[in-house]
């Protein structure tokens, strides 16, 4: 097998886990059913990643990087924090609009006191790194909307809400009245 063969593999068992997860939880995954939406067998999931922790820990370090990559630098110097917090918000709805499911962190950050520890320790640093993200996306911004932990909550239930309503006006209204709050101080 070759280096790209295998890393394609790799990739293709991460984002058939990642959507697994996001529909129903890291507990209701499996290396069987991975490996056969993957069309592989169980022993091959199991040589990249020899225990569900790896699988998921594996995971949310992939999803942390492509999201953080996706939002692209926290301090653009000719950018202002509402754009960059607009920014995060169209994040999200891309979430919700095109794949139809929570994200990851909220999944897994609901489920944490169940997770192995090794996920739990990767779903922290997950949202640490949100966090910094957010709090540097916001020096400088006088509101008092402007605080990381209030930001990252009200965007991460208000996509809850979005799934278990099944229509993406909650997200849209958080998202939109954040960047207000934010630009108008």
């Amino acid at each position: 097998m070759t280096q790209t063969n295998s890393t394609d593999r790799v990739e293709t068992i991460l984002e058939t886990a990642e959507k697994r997860i996001r529909q129903g939880g890291f507990n209701q995954i499996s290396f069987r059913d991975i490996a056969t939406e993957v069309g592989i067998k169980s022993s091959s999931v199991h040589y990249h990643f020899p225990k569900k922790e790896d699988l998921g820990r594996a995971v949310v370090e992939r999803y942390g990087r492509t999201l953080l990559d996706s939002l692209g630098p926290a301090d653009k110097p000719d950018e202002k924090p509402a754009h960059r917090i607009q920014r995060l918000g169209e994040v999200y709805l891309h979430a919700l609009q095109s794949q139809n499911t929570i994200c990851l962190g909220c999944v897994l950050g609901a489920e944490s006191a169940g997770l192995p520890t090794e996920v739990q320790k990767a779903v922290e640093v997950f949202f640490q790194k949100m966090l910094n993200w957010t709090d540097t996306a916001v020096s400088g911004a006088k509101s008092a909307a402007a605080d990381a932990d209030y930001i990252i909550s009200a965007l991460q239930g208000a996509m809850v809400l979005s799934i278990a309503l099944k229509k993406p006006d909650p997200l849209e209204k958080t998202a939109r009245l954040l960047v207000q709050m934010i630009d108008d101080a």
